[in-house]
């Protein structure tokens, strides 16, 4: 069975954060290259599922980010990510 799938909205700074962390990036490329532009937003496309690995993957960096913008930033993106499932 297909898990049902969700389109989260990152405002580019977000996007560009998640890109920039190197795990995030590493782990998790696959879902952000799905990417769109819509205007000031990006738009990702994954399943539920994957929703959800992507937003534990981005807390625990936003836990350990090495500067309190990265943090927040991150942790912003988390937000959109838990907004979807």
């Amino acid at each position: 069975m297909k898990s049902k799938k969700v389109e989260i909205e990152f405002h580019t700074y977000e996007f560009d954060a998640l890109k920039a962390n190197r795990m995030i990036s590493d782990m998790c490329g696959q879902y952000l290259k799905s990417a769109e532009k819509r205007g000031d937003y990006v738009v990702i496309n994954i399943s539920i599922q994957e929703a959800n690995d992507f937003a534990g993957w981005v807390a625990a960096e936003a836990n350990h980010a090495k500067s309190e913008e990265e943090s927040y930033l991150l942790n912003a993106a988390c937000d959109a990510i838990e907004l979807r499932i």
